[in-house]
């Protein structure tokens, strides 16, 4: 079943926090509040660093900052970066890659559920995620009544 990875369920948690905050904040600073593993935090930042989704602040105050507006990152931007493609089946992409491709009745259908899952990761900004979520974030002066999870 389509499910999103637990790297891609952190990225997001990252990025939200991020994007709920004005100052740099460091790696073990969001690890620790979101009780999250800091080697796995950190190898997501970089990741998300090198794809340009955030950048990193030197100095005693630095840390990660959001390098884009929450509303140009889409769900899409972020698992292209910490998952594989999204691929709900492989004719999607390739109808050679399916042998029964000429007769499947099921190919358009699936298909077109494909694109409308697509469309949907595509539409769907980080801002939007930010301000439908409902989690407790200190740092960012909010305070929601329940926890979200992404997974």
């Amino acid at each position: 079943m389509l499910k999103l990875s637990k790297k891609t369920d952190y990225a997001i948690i990252l990025l939200c926090h991020l994007g709920d905050v004005d100052a740099p904040v460091s790696a073990q600073e969001i690890a620790g509040n979101y009780q999250l593993p800091q080697p796995m935090v950190a190898n997501i930042l970089k990741q998300l660093g090198a794809a340009g989704l955030i950048q990193s602040v030197r100095g005693q105050n630095g840390g990660y900052v959001l390098a884009r507006n929450a509303e140009s990152i889409s769900l899409s931007d972020i698992i292209s970066v910490t998952d594989n493609p999204f691929n709900l089946v492989e004719c999607a992409h390739d109808e050679e890659l399916c042998k029964v491709h000429q007769c499947c009745p099921t190919r358009q259908p699936l298909v077109a559920l494909h694109r409308s899952i697509q469309r949907f990761m595509e539409d769907m900004t980080l801002s939007t995620i930010i301000s439908e979520s409902y989690f407790e974030n200190p740092d960012a002066g909010r305070t929601h009544h329940e926890t979200t999870h992404l997974s």
